[in-house]
């Protein structure tokens, strides 16, 4: 096949985006806050208190008022970084948090790995049904914020194990391989060609990549 023929990688990257914006809206559309809020447990790994970063790992307890947002975020792993502190609205915390600081966890659930949406759905909720959250704060300073960095580096191991987790368990991943007769396209994995995978990989847009038997899968 002549490359001229070829899907243009580009327009396949955009679809595939607006795609996932689409089913998360829904997603969020269609579960009550509360529950939502309820979903939200506790990762079964350790806190990254344990001596994983040179710099405190700070622990900050915000008020909550059901019509005000004390502070907002940005990063997340679509745009391949930790979540970080964007804009702190309320005085009482400009002393406290700091523009680009790391939140590590919000109210013990460890959020490094999560996609912005999922982080703020769970900061709106907890502003509106919670007196106080507890946040686990790192300066941004002292850790990359991006994931594909901290990944390659063994001095973060506990921290990668938690971006793993939060990546894999929401994350369709790609293949070039042949779909089987029993798989789903977008379910099981997302079946590209060559050089759609080629285009991911040159562009970032995955974490972790590798070879097998001649088929590209991340």
């Amino acid at each position: 096949m002549s490359l001229d023929k070829m899907n243009d990688p580009r327009k396949e990257s955009n679809r595939d985006a607006d795609n996932e914006e689409d089913k998360l809206s829904q997603l969020q559309r269609s579960l009550e806050s509360i529950q939502i809020c309820q979903n939200f447990t506790a990762s079964p790994l350790s806190s990254c208190q344990n001596g994983s970063f040179s710099t405190p790992v700070r622990t900050i307890k915000v008020r909550c008022h059901p019509n005000e947002v004390p502070f907002t975020v940005h990063g997340g792993a679509a745009r391949n970084q930790l979540i970080l502190i964007e804009f702190i609205h309320h005085p009482d915390l400009l002393n406290v948090l700091h523009t680009d600081d790391v939140i590590l966890s919000v109210d013990g659930r460890q959020i490094s790995g999560m996609l912005l949406s999922d982080v703020q759905l769970l900061l709106d909720v907890s502003f509106v049904t919670k007196e106080l959250i507890t946040l686990e704060i790192i300066n941004g300073a002292s850790i990359p914020n991006d994931l594909t960095e901290l990944l390659s580096n063994k001095d973060y191991a506990e921290l990668q194990k938690i971006i793993r987790i939060n990546v894999y368990q929401k994350t369709v991943p790609y293949t070039t391989r042949p779909r089987k007769a029993d798989e789903i396209d977008g379910v099981h994995y997302r079946f590209v060609n060559v050089a759609f995978f080629s285009y991911l990989q040159q562009t970032n847009q995955l974490l972790e990549y590798g070879h097998y038997q001649g088929d590209h899968s991340n």
